[in-house]
């Protein structure tokens, strides 16, 4: 019983990936919950984090590479799982533009480090949402405390997306309130295939 229905589950990550951009494809994670949280949903239509990446990995590599978009918006996360996701999921897709992290209940000063070290490593990736974490909240300080480091903070200009309001707010480099358009358009492409386009000021 237990193989079939693995083999459901595996069939249900294969179906995911979908076509909904014109190139690549979506791995939706979004009933994604971290391991310890699990436990407390347990009968929910929820899967923990090394169950999602255990399931995804068995997936055949070339679906793996046509990935650019990985959705876990909404999510119970948390340090755990995005450190997980971090090191044993994001390897493997090798051609990943897009990481939704949009309301995952991250805020931790790890979150931040693994946020890092995800930019630095995975040179791929051209956006990666935290709109709705604790920790967007806290970029422009993290930044401002590494600003000696060039490639980290044009990383974090270049490519987090965290919020409008926080960068017109802080003059963050290049989002001060005279150079907004500039930054919105850098992210243009990013905002165009996802539902904030219409909540933005322009």
């Amino acid at each position: 019983m237990k193989k079939i229905e693995f083999y459901l589950i595996t069939l249900f990550f294969a179906l995911s990936l979908n076509s909904s951009m014109a190139v690549g494809s979506t791995l939706n994670g979004t009933k994604v919950v971290s391991d310890e949280d699990i436990e407390w949903l347990e009968g929910e239509d929820v899967v923990s984090t090394s169950k999602f990446i255990q399931q995804t990995l068995v997936l055949d590599p070339e679906k793996l590479a046509e990935v650019d978009n990985l959705d876990l918006h909404s999510t119970l996360l948390r340090t755990s799982g995005l450190r997980k996701i971090s090191q044993n999921l994001l390897p493997y897709l090798p051609n990943l533009k897009f990481l939704n992290l949009f309301v995952s209940d991250l805020g931790s000063d790890e979150d931040l480090e693994t946020l890092a070290s995800i930019l630095e490593r995975f040179h791929t990736l051209q956006y990666v949402d935290i709109i709705g974490n604790n920790i967007a909240d806290r970029v422009f300080s993290y930044v401002k405390a590494h600003e000696g480091q060039k490639e980290l903070t044009d990383r974090f200009q270049n490519k987090v997306v965290f919020s409008f309001k926080t960068l017109l707010e802080s003059q963050f480099p290049i989002a001060g309130r005279e150079h907004y358009n500039d930054w919105y358009q850098t992210h243009i492409r990013y905002y165009s295939t996802n539902y904030y386009l219409s909540t933005l000021p322009y």
